[in-house]
């Protein structure tokens, strides 16, 4: 049994997703999506890993869950969040493929914006740790501007990382960034959005919003309205998703097999 383990869960894809994998190629697996308190995602996660299976961790637990693995790869080390996990040996290993998933959706992106670009992320719970990770290797980014609502969570986080390149800030108006990305979970009731890119001091050449849905999302949807070519959650999600697979099998999943399915 694989699951994906968060509260809300209602509106996750990767059941179709990774269950088409499990079809495709015989394998006896299921993956359900699971919504869980605080207090059950630790037991339910090592219950699930230690009997064979595994699955993925979401918000609002990917930093609640560190304390009940037994191994943590460097990428979990490095952003405090977990969002996969499995066991090996009798013991539980936790890490997290949200900074590859987005790596691969950010290298799209940039290579159409040249270089010394400003990205706003938005955010500071474990999807944004894994933007920030991902985005210190990138060349092409010049500042990178971390807002959040509670700004202690991203003064903290910003503090985390202690790269020269990131600063916290304490109102995203009047900023004028070359892409905005959503790392909050603003957008998943369909209504609400993180911010509004006609209050930013210039509208930015892309947006990426980690939130997907059945339809755009009210971020996505502006900044169509605008002109502003955006991607939503669902290209991370399939790649994440692959990274998963590899971590569980030791091999990937059938090339394309999981986009198709999300489709």
């Amino acid at each position: 049994m694989y699951a994906v383990l968060g509260d809300p869960v209602a509106h996750s894809l990767s059941p179709a997703i990774h269950n088409a994998v499990f079809r495709a190629t015989g394998r006896d697996a299921s993956y359900v999506a699971r919504q869980v308190t605080a207090e059950e995602c630790g037991p339910v996660l090592r219950r699930m890993a230690l009997n064979g299976g595994g699955g993925n961790v979401t918000v609002p637990y990917k930093e609640h869950v560190l304390a009940w693995l037994d191994r943590r790869t460097s990428a979990v080390d490095a952003t405090g969040a977990c969002n996969t996990f499995w066991a090996r040996d009798g013991r539980v290993w936790g890490d997290n493929t949200d900074v590859e998933g987005f790596l691969g959706v950010w290298e799209a992106v940039a290579a159409g914006l040249g270089r010394d670009l400003g990205v706003l992320v938005l955010g500071a719970g474990g999807a944004a740790r894994a933007v920030l990770f991902a985005l210190r290797g990138s060349p092409e980014v010049d500042r990178v501007m971390l807002w959040n609502r509670n700004g202690d969570r991203a003064r903290s986080l910003a503090e985390r990382f202690g790269e020269p390149r990131l600063s916290r800030i304490r109102d995203w108006r009047g900023e004028s960034p070359d892409v905005v990305v959503n790392a909050t979970s603003a957008g998943l009731d369909g209504r609400s959005a993180p911010i509004d890119l006609l209050e930013l001091a210039a509208p930015p050449r892309s947006v990426i919003d980690l939130v997907y849905g059945k339809e755009p999302t009210p971020l996505c949807r502006q900044a169509d309205q605008l002109g502003i070519p955006a991607r939503d959650g669902r290209e991370m999600l399939v790649l994440q998703a692959e990274a998963s697979h590899l971590r569980w099998f030791g091999r990937p999943p059938p090339r394309g097999l999981m986009a198709r399915a999300l489709e």
